[in-house]
């Protein structure tokens, strides 16, 4: 079988290549906007196949997927984060919404039917209000940002795609996930470098950082991805839109304590005004059980184990 996935280079990409070349016998391609920076796939450059490609662009899009003839298409690249948005919000969608088009469009050029992956983010909701009340696949979207907007944007074009031109489309709603290998700027890896320079002696026992009181789901990435791949092989139902979270809410503040626990160090915490953002959603949280009936998933990682290989990642990096 083969396997084309979009952004592999990228945070969750190159965790699902990992699961894949671990766990199944396929011959994998990868879409990059650049094949040259491959830290996260080192380890793996025998196992793949990649391909230079800006997703925004068709002509470069319907030739890789004219020359992989792919079988199952996980499409995952994208700009992800929300700040970056607001600052570049017309190439956040020319990236994201423009993208997925070109793909669903080259895919109907090539005349070929492989199962596609679309991966949105459960930010389309935007804030849940309460507790028990979670998001589930009904709930009706409400974005906030400019990223959230582009993802609901390329939920609806998936949906169009899959019910009148035919694709075979499964949408996976992620919800906050982390693990090894994510950048900096999202919370729980920041989090992790700054502990490891104070443990490398290299700044004072501070952490600086945000809203500690907004609450999130979080899953760790390796879940996530393994849930990509699950999706992946379902039959072709009326339900194709699932939500992949933990049901496991987390302020950022409880996030810091378990650093502490973890490291034994405590640390005093310097509020940036830069990292408050008035567009920052309180509570975040979603409903699994769709795709727990449909195929049996749910997180097996415990989150006390995300944060030590973040602490781990960010320790053994550069060395």
């Amino acid at each position: 079988m083969k396997i084309l996935i979009t952004g592999i280079g990228g945070f969750a990409g190159s965790h699902l290549a990992d699961y894949v070349v671990s766990h199944q016998q396929h011959h994998i391609y990868g879409i990059m906007h650049d094949v040259e920076k491959i830290d996260n796939l080192s380890h793996l450059k025998n196992k793949i196949n990649l391909f230079q490609c800006d997703i925004s662009e068709f002509q470069p899009v319907f030739k890789t997927i004219k020359e992989t003839n792919p079988d199952i298409i996980f499409h995952l690249a994208g700009q992800a984060f929300v700040p970056s948005s607001f600052e570049f919000a017309a190439e956040t969608f020319r990236t994201n919404v423009i993208g997925t088009i070109n793909i669903f469009e080259a895919v109907k050029a090539c005349e070929i039917n492989p199962r596609i992956v679309v991966v949105t983010s459960g930010e389309v909701y935007g804030e849940t209000f309460g507790l028990p009340a979670l998001h589930t696949e009904q709930s009706i979207p409400q974005p906030v940002n400019p990223y959230a907007a582009s993802k609901t944007s390329v939920d609806y074009i998936a949906q169009t795609y899959k019910k009148f031109e035919g694709l075979n489309i499964v949408i996976a709603r992620p919800f906050n996930h982390t693990g090894p290998r994510q950048k900096p700027n999202f919370v729980c890896s920041s989090l992790a470098k700054q502990i490891i320079e104070i443990e490398k002696q290299k700044s004072q026992p501070m952490l600086r950082v945000g809203n500690i009181k907004a609450r999130r789901d979080f899953t760790d990435v390796r879940d996530i991805v393994r849930g990509y791949w699950m999706l992946s092989q379902i039959e072709n139902k009326s339900n194709f839109i699932f939500n992949l979270c933990s049901g496991r809410i987390f302020s950022i503040e409880e996030i810091i304590h378990s650093y502490q626990e973890i490291t034994g160090k405590q640390f005093t915490l310097n509020v940036e005004p830069k990292r408050l953002r008035g567009y920052d959603i309180q509570l975040l949280a979603g409903n699994a059980s769709a795709i727990n009936h449909s195929v049996g998933w749910k997180p097996e990682i415990p989150f006390t184990q995300t944060l030590h290989d973040i602490l781990e990642y960010w320790r053994t990096k550069g060395n």
